[in-house]
């Protein structure tokens, strides 16, 4: 009897490697919005400690920390659109994640139908061989004694 062969084989392992890539991608891109999330947390705690922190006594002092806390602020705002452009990259390859994984599923379902009809036609050949068996037996039988 012949050996099980799906032939989309070789499409399978294709959708395979794609979905393994496809997951690479989305772990770059979630390490990458987690790092501009953390950048973005650090400037706005340096922020919120430069103003909670005393006013200094003299003119050139207070120009400083007035200087710094507008640098902060415009980093914030850099920061906060690079988060937003990881947000948005971390969920496209999420997305891509999910059609290559469907993708590959369908293949997978499609290769659990063919083995199982495989599986079911070689029980009916398996039945039929051994009736086949069973009735040349019989006749043997049949006609040894008659």
């Amino acid at each position: 009897m012949k050996k099980f062969s799906f032939r989309l084989e070789a499409v399978l392992d294709q959708r395979k490697k794609k979905e393994q890539q496809a997951l690479v991608a989305q772990s770059e891109a979630e390490k990458m919005y987690q790092e501009q999330l953390a950048a973005l947390e650090h400037t706005r705690r340096l922020l919120n400690e430069s103003l909670q922190a005393p006013g200094c006594r003299d003119l050139a002092g207070e120009l400083h920390r007035v200087l710094y806390r507008e640098h902060l602020k415009s980093k914030i705002a850099r920061q906060s659109c690079r988060v937003q452009q990881a947000k948005e990259k971390l969920d496209e390859a999420r997305r891509a994640a999910m059609l290559a994984r469907q993708e590959r599923l369908v293949i997978e379902k499609l290769k659990e139908r063919q083995l199982e009809e495989y599986l079911q036609h070689m029980r009916v050949m398996e039945e039929k061989l051994a009736d086949e068996l069973a009735t040349g037996l019989y006749n043997r039988k049949q006609h040894s004694v008659g």
